[in-house]
C-alpha cells in the first residue's frame, strides 16, 4: 500500500547549511550602502532569521497559523527566508513585468529546505498573467488581522499555478466610475503526495463594486469558485465512480461551468459569496464584509445561511496612534447542509473534503483556507500521519487590536475562542482506504497572541518581531510558545533613481 505524506519537500540538510547563508548575510546586509548598478526596475531584497519553540511539542496555534508554511509544527530551533522580488515599475501604459523569489530553510531534528515562492508576471492594460507560486488571499477580508478568507488563507505554503487576472478593479466603460469588475481565473497542480495524485486545481471569482472608490462607501460583492478535478486515482478510491478523473478540455468546461450529473461525485467543488461594504468617516475607515460558504447547490440557494465568516474592521489610517486597527470576526462551519426536521447531526456536507479526492483542500500538511479547519496533522488525537480534514466542524469569535506604543515600537493582540467538533471525513488510516465520522460534542479553545516588532534602533533597514502564544482549553494542550524574528530589507534601484 501506499503511504500519503504531507511533508515531501523536506530534504535531510545540515542545520547550520539550511541558515548559516542567511545569518552571514544578515549580519552583511545590516551595514551595508545600497549598491548602484545597470538594468531594470528597482529590487527589494529581504534576509529574515527566525526561531519558535514551545512548552509542548507543538506550537501553540497562533504561532505557526497564517505564515504559508514558514514554520513546522513543531517548533523550528533556528530557521533562514531569502527572499528577492522586482515589483512591477507602475509605469502607465505597455507591458510591464515582476519577478519574485523566496527560499526557507528549517533546521532542527527534521530539517528542511523548500521554496516558497518563485514567480514572474506580467501586466498589459487591465490583464495581468502570473505564473508560479505565490502568496496569495482570496477574499475581501481584513487581511492583516483576519482569520483569513474562508478558501483561501495564508496558512498554507502556496501552490503552483498559471493565473489570469485584473490588476483589482477595473471600470465598466460609460458608467464614469460607478461600476468596476475584477476578476481571476487560475489552473494550478495538486501534486504526487495525496489520495489522488497530480489533481488539477480550478479557481476563479468575479467581483462587481458599486460607487466610485473615492466615495465614502463602496459595495461589492463577489462569486468565488474551486475545484479539483483529474488526477490519478491511488488504490483507496480507484473504481469507485466511471469518469470521476477525466481530464481534457471537454471536462475543463465542465468544470468551469460546475456541470455534473445527478449520478456523479467527482469533481470536487467549493466556493462561497463575498458581499462587503467599505466606508471612510473621518479619520476612522471601516469594512464590513460577509462570506457565505457552499459545496452544493444547496448551499448556493442559501440552505446553510449561518455557515460562513462575518467581519468588522476599522482603522485609523492617519498616522501612528495607541490603537491604529480594531477586528472582529465571526466563523460558523456547522450546518454543513444537515436537514434538522429530519433528525441530521450537523456535518452532512464533508466541508473541506470529498469521498474520492480525500485528501481535502490541504497541501503540505496545512489547509489551504481558513485555519481553524484542520487537518489530522493540526487536531489533537488524530495521528498526524494521515491526509484529509479532522476538524471542519467549527465556530469560533476572533479578536485583533493594533497599535503603535511609542515610536518606534508597534504591536497587535490577537485572540480566538473556538469550539471544535471534529469532522464526518477522517481518513481511517494512512492510506484513506475508508472514512470515518469522528464527531464529539463541542470541545473549547482559546488562543491567543501578542506581538510587538519594529526597527533595531539606529538602523533603516533592520527590523525585529517578537510573539508570545498561549493555547488553554480542552481541544488542545495547554502551551506556551516563543517566536522571534530579525529580518533585514533593502531597495535597490540599479538605475539610481
Amino acid at each position: 500500500m501506499t503511504r500519503y505524506t504531507t511533508t515531501r519537500y523536506k530534504k535531510d540538510l545540515p542545520a547550520g547549511l539550511i541558515v548559516w547563508v542567511g545569518l552571514c548575510a544578515l549580519l552583511m546586509g545590516a551595514s551595508a550602502r545600497p549598491a548602484q548598478g545597470q538594468g531594470g526596475g528597482p529590487i527589494q531584497s529581504e534576509v529574515s532569521v527566525f526561531g519558535a519553540g514551545a512548552s509542548t511539542e507543538a506550537l501553540p496555534f497562533w504561532l505557526g497559523a497564517n505564515q504559508f508554511g514558514q514554520f513546522g509544527r513543531s517548533g523550528t530551533p533556528l530557521g533562514a527566508r531569502l527572499a528577492a522580488r522586482r515589483p512591477f515599475s507602475g509605469a502607465k501604459g505597455g507591458l510591464d513585468y515582476a519577478v519574485g523569489v523566496g527560499v526557507v530553510g528549517r533546521a532542527s531534528a527534521n530539517s528542511t529546505l523548500h521554496v516558497q515562492e518563485l514567480y514572474g508576471q506580467l501586466r498589459y492594460g487591465p490583464l495581468q498573467l502570473t505564473a508560479g507560486w505565490k502568496k496569495q488571499v482570496i477574499g475581501r477580508v481584513d487581511t492583516a488581522r483576519s482569520l483569513g478568507g474562508i478558501t483561501r488563507s495564508e496558512n498554507a505554503t502556496p501552490l503552483p499555478k498559471v493565473r489570469v487576472s485584473t490588476p483589482g478593479y477595473v471600470p465598466v466603460p460609460g458608467t464614469n466610475g460607478f461600476l468596476g469588475v475584477k476578476g481571476y481565473l487560475a489552473h494550478g497542480w495538486m501534486g504526487e503526495g495525496r489520495v489522488v495524485r497530480n489533481a488539477f486545481l480550478h479557481e476563479k471569482y468575479g467581483y462587481l463594486r458599486l460607487l466610485p472608490p473615492e466615495w465614502p462607501v463602496t459595495l461589492h460583492a463577489g462569486l468565488i469558485h474551486h475545484a479539483f478535478w483529474g488526477g490519478t486515482p491511488t488504490e483507496a478510491v480507484a473504481g469507485q465512480e466511471a469518469g470521476a478523473f477525466r481530464d481534457g478540455l471537454r471536462q475543463f468546461g465542465r468544470v468551469f461551468f460546475a456541470l455534473r450529473g445527478s449520478d456523479e461525485v467527482g469533481p470536487d467543488h467549493m466556493g462561497n459569496y463575498d458581499f462587503s461594504v467599505d466606508v471612510s468617516a473621518g479619520p476612522v475607515a471601516a469594512q464590513v464584509y460577509r462570506q457565505f460558504f457552499f459545496e452544493d447547490k444547496a448551499g448556493l440557494w442559501f440552505r446553510n445561511v449561518w455557515d460562513g465568516l462575518w467581519g468588522v474592521s476599522l482603522r485609523r489610517p492617519g498616522g501612528p496612534a495607541l490603537v491604529e486597527a480594531v477586528l472582529y470576526e465571526h466563523f460558523r462551519f456547522i450546518r454543513q447542509n444537515a436537514k434538522y426536521a429530519e433528525g441530521q447531526r450537523a456535518g452532512s456536507d464533508r466541508n473541506f473534503s470529498h469521498s474520492l479526492y480525500r485528501s481535502g483542500w490541504t497541501h503540505r500538511g496545512r489547509t489551504l483556507g481558513l485555519p481553524l479547519v484542520t487537518p489530522p496533522a493540526g487536531t489533537p488525537g488524530v495521528p498526524d500521519g494521515r491526509p484529509g480534514i479532522a476538524n471542519s466542524l467549527v465556530v469560533a469569535h476572533h479578536v485583533a487590536v493594533e497599535g503603535t506604543a511609542w515610536p518606534g515600537l508597534s504591536y497587535r493582540l490577537t485572540g480566538t475562542y473556538s469550539e471544535n467538533s471534529g469532522s464526518t471525513s477522517l481518513c481511517s488510516d494512512p492510506e484513506c482506504t475508508d472514512l470515518l465520522d469522528d464527531r464529539f460534542s463541542r470541545t473549547g479553545q482559546w488562543s491567543l497572541l501578542v506581538e510587538v516588532f519594529g526597527r533595531v534602533p539606529g538602523t533603516d533597514q533592520l527590523s525585529y518581531d517578537l510573539g508570545v502564544a498561549v493555547d488553554t482549553g480542552d481541544f488542545r494542550k495547554e502551551s506556551v510558545g516563543v517566536r522571534v524574528g530579525l529580518t533585514w530589507r533593502r531597495l535597490q534601484d540599479p538605475l539610481g533613481r
